[in-house]
Parts: C-alpha cells; sequence; structure tokens
C-alpha cells in the first residue's frame, strides 16, 4: 500500500496534466475531463442543434409579424371570396326578380285584361275573305270549308256523277258552270281531288278507287279547262279513301265521304 505522501504527490501530477490538456483542448473541460463523462455528453449534444434551428425560427417570426399591418385586412377578404361566390347572398339574387313586380296592382291586373294585338297575316286573312265570298255566292250544294291558308269547296258525287262513273251529269255540268266566274276571280292554285267511300269497286275501267277518284277529279279539271280556267292554276289529285270526312261503318258517312274537293289556295302559299 503505498504511502500517504506518494498518493498526494501522485495526484498532483496527474492533475496538473490533466490541466494542461483542457488549456490545449476547452472542447474536452466542457464536456469533461474523463472519456466516460465525454461520451454521456456526446449522447445530448443534438439538443444544442434543435435549441439553435428553434431560436433560428422563433426570429424569423417575430421578424415577419414586424413588418405585417396589423389593420391591414386585404388578405382576409381575398381568402373570403371563394365562400362568398360559393354562398351568393340569396337577396342580392331576388331583387332583380322582384323589382319589376313592384308598381301599382291595378295597373298590371288592367294590363292582363288588354286586347292581344291582331297578328296581320296575309294568307289568313285572304282565306276568310275569300271563304266569305264563297259563301255568299257559291250555289246549292257546295259546302264551303275554311282551312289555313286555302278554302275548300265540298260537292257531293251524286250531284256531279252517276254511281260507279266518272262522266260528269247534266246538273253537275251546270253546277259547275255556276262556279266557274267565283274560281275565275281566284289568283292562287286551285286543286281538284276526287275522294270515294272504303267500298271496294272492281270494273274494267276502274280496277279500284284510285282510278275512280282520279278520273273524277280529271273530269272536272277538263271541264273547267273548257270554260276558260288557265291551265297552270289547275291540278287533278285521287285520293280513293285516305282522306274521309265521316264514318264508312254507316251508309249516311259514306256518301259524304264519296266527294269531289275544289282546294282554293291562298295566292302567297309556297308551293313545290
Amino acid at each position: 500500500m503505498p504511502s500517504p505522501g506518494y498518493s498526494t504527490s501522485n495526484r498532483a501530477a496527474m492533475q496538473a496534466e490533466m490541466d494542461a490538456q483542457a488549456a490545449t483542448r476547452p472542447e474536452q473541460a466542457f464536456l469533461g475531463s474523463y472519456p466516460g463523462e465525454r461520451q454521456r455528453d456526446d449522447e445530448h449534444a443534438w439538443i444544442l442543434t434543435y435549441l439553435d434551428v428553434l431560436t433560428l425560427v422563433i426570429v424569423i417570426f417575430v421578424i415577419m409579424l414586424t413588418f405585417m399591418d396589423p389593420r391591414d385586412d386585404r388578405p382576409l377578404a381575398s381568402a373570403a371570396q371563394p365562400i362568398q361566390l360559393a354562398h351568393p347572398d340569396r337577396q342580392a339574387l331576388l331583387d332583380p326578380l322582384v323589382a319589376p313586380l313592384t308598381g301599382n296592382l291595378g295597373d298590371l291586373e288592367g294590363r292582363l285584361h288588354e286586347p292581344l294585338p291582331e297578328v296581320d297575316d296575309p294568307d289568313l286573312e285572304g282565306t276568310a275573305t275569300t271563304a266569305s265570298r264563297m259563301r255568299e255566292q257559291a250555289p246549292q250544294g257546295v259546302e264551303v270549308v275554311e282551312h289555313p291558308g286555302r278554302t275548300e269547296l265540298r260537292i257531293q258525287d251524286e250531284i256531279l256523277f252517276a254511281s260507279g262513273q266518272a262522266d260528269l251529269q247534266p246538273e253537275g255540268r251546270m253546277l259547275l258552270a255556276q262556279l266557274e266566274p267565283l274560281l275565275d276571280e281566284h289568283d292562287g292554285l286551285i286543286t281538284v281531288e276526287g275522294h270515294t267511300d272504303n267500298i271496294p269497286i272492281a270494273t274494267e275501267r276502274f280496277p279500284s278507287n284510285w282510278e275512280l277518284s282520279s278520273a273524277r277529279a280529271s273530269g272536272v279539271v277538263r271541264y273547267l279547262l273548257d270554260q276558260g280556267l288557265e291551265a297552270e292554276r289547275l291540278r287533278a289529285v285521287g285520293r280513293a279513301d285516305t282522306q274521309p270526312v265521316a264514318s264508312n261503318d254507316t251508309a249516311r258517312g259514306r256518301s259524304e265521304n264519296r266527294r269531289v274537293a275544289l282546294i282554293l289556295e291562298s295566292p302567297t302559299a309556297a308551293h313545290p
């Protein structure tokens, strides 16, 4: 066992050596003089770096707050614009719709009862005039039917033709002669249509109702041409039983369907 004097001198020598090393390496003195102490200090050295970064962030944040104007609310207003567009003011949307309704309700009610302005349609006016004139001047046995843009003159077949025939009878010629002056005054196209009932016909001359209706329409057109009407204003069409005006289930209905129709079209109507 060493003597106390020796131990004291050794310790003094070792302390002097450690002081000399601390003077040359200050970090060793800070972290610890002994290797075990320095290892423990190295494990917590990251805390210093973390504190430095945190301090830097705080400084930057303080600088940003310094340059901001607390009275400037424009960023807040800009941020609120999308919300305002997504949820607009309902009253602002309703005002343009409600505003035209404001006013004197009595005036509005009076306007509702005002008559609608008359439409100036030359086709309708011309058709009404032609139909009115035809009703006044057409001979007995002619039915005047008014349609948009045209006037129809219906003549039952028994006045013009014998049953199953297409040759005009004397009564039919007389009736057409009375109609000729009225037709001559008309400036538009005149279409003569032949119509039959749905009872089939099968003769050598007329194999079907198509031939019969076409022959009757052509016979009327030939007679009107002989009376002096222009050919370019006339045309003949056979309709057979395709356009009935009454039911073919009764004798009276079939009689109404057997007819010749003279269609007086408006002069302003377009034709193909």
